[in-house]
């Protein structure tokens, strides 16, 4: 993967324009190439806080994300779970709560009186 190509694949995943992505890929390469941020300590895992996949908050992150991704909440919500996880980033445990939620919003949206 090139630089270019790396900046466009950043940019999909943030929804940041492409330009602003490119900015702080270059100002993240110059950190590392003068020793002020370590680039190996970047690839290792950092321990996650002590949240639980299906609270609210992870629950809200995670739709919002896939309201931005191209395939939409039509994937969060119909889509294998092991690819839906592994394209929006998040445990199986938020993509089921996140089903969960969004299909109770949908039924509620059919019973309410119009």
């Amino acid at each position: 993967m090139n630089e270019l190509d790396i900046v466009k694949e950043l940019a999909r995943r943030t929804s940041l324009p492409e330009k602003t992505t490119e900015a702080v890929f270059h100002a993240l390469r110059d950190l590392i190439h003068e020793g002020s941020v370590d680039g190996p300590a970047l690839l290792s895992t950092p321990h996650p806080p002590s949240v639980r996949p299906d609270d609210p908050n992870v629950v809200d992150r995670l739709i919002a994300r896939a309201k931005k991704h191209p395939l939409g909440t039509e994937f969060l919500v119909s889509g294998f779970l092991a690819t839906v996880a592994i394209t929006l980033g998040a445990h199986a445990f938020t993509v089921e709560a996140a089903r969960r939620r969004l299909q109770k919003e949908q039924q509620q949206k059919e019973e309410s009186p119009k």
